[in-house]
């Protein structure tokens, strides 16, 4: 009998590494019940809460071809932990194609009472993703009421210590200091990108300077010292890089600059000019 493997893994909460042994271990269940194993699926780094998985999808195409006879899973959890999506799923591979679909690690009977217990395990898949973000809610609530970092990208011109408190980047910092200064002097935001990308500085992000990440960078009120959640803000909740002085300046500037006449609008006749409005 032929069968292929279906992997994934969670990045908030396995390793890379998850996908081979993964893979190992369904392959051994595969050597030991006769089946040839004659595709691979993986799904890396996306959450099993939707469906929104490219080897998932391509797999459930792949099953209406009718070439291999069974979906060998390390475990159901790793099919999905969408409850609903994952019985759907589940038909259209069983029902609707006629292939069946394991779990190496529970093992469910093809009657009643084992289709029963799947489900089971899938509503605890559901329940475990479901509890997990509660917590990591109520973490992230908590951190915040300490003005403690909550995870997710870190502003230029910051660092975290191993207790989650913001501290100043000695290296970074005077980028900061650097772009905020040239805006406040005159510079034009293209001007300060071109100069920053030539001497090879990269965003938070670790990618070249554009508009678009510099006007985010002049607004930030971190800068001056604000700790931001969810739209509260904290005055003196993280150390400040920018002078109240110099963000203002810079501010006002930006605020002119958006106000200003559009000097670079094309002077020129559009095919619909005076026919729409």
């Amino acid at each position: 009998m032929k069968a292929v493997i279906y992997a994934r893994y969670s990045s908030s909460a396995q390793r890379a590494a998850s996908i081979p042994e993964q893979i190992k271990t369904c392959q051994e269940y595969a050597d030991r019940n006769n089946y040839t194993i004659v595709g691979i699926y993986k799904d890396m780094a996306l959450t099993g809460t939707n469906d929104k998985r490219p080897a998932l999808q391509k797999l459930l195409k792949d099953c209406s071809k009718k070439q291999f006879d069974a979906v060998i899973v390390y475990s159901i959890d790793r099919f999905g932990r969408n409850l609903r999506q994952s019985l759907e799923n589940a038909d259209k591979i069983e029902s609707v194609n006629g292939i069946s679909l394991i779990s190496v690690t529970e093992q469910f009977t093809n009657d009643p009472s084992g289709r029963f217990f799947r489900n089971i395990m899938m509503s605890y898949a559901q329940y475990y993703s479901d509890e997990l973000s509660v917590k990591i809610k109520r973490g992230m609530d908590y951190n915040a009421e300490k003005c403690l970092c909550t995870g997710g990208n870190i502003a230029l011109g910051f660092k975290v210590d191993q207790n989650k408190h913001f501290q100043i980047d000695p290296e970074t910092a005077p980028i900061v200091k650097k772009i905020f200064e040239m805006y406040a002097e005159g510079k034009t935001v293209t001007q300060i990108a071109a100069y920053l990308n030539a001497q090879g500085i990269k965003t938070s992000r670790g990618i070249p300077f554009n508009k678009n990440s510099l006007h985010t960078m002049l607004k930030n009120k971190r800068y001056i010292g604000v700790y931001t959640y969810k739209g509260k803000e904290t005055p003196g909740g993280i150390p400040r890089i920018i002078s109240d002085e110099l963000f203002n300046k810079v501010a006002e500037r930006m605020e002119k600059n958006r106000t200003a006449p559009d000097r670079s609008r094309a002077k020129i006749e559009y095919l619909l000019t005076t026919k729409l409005f």
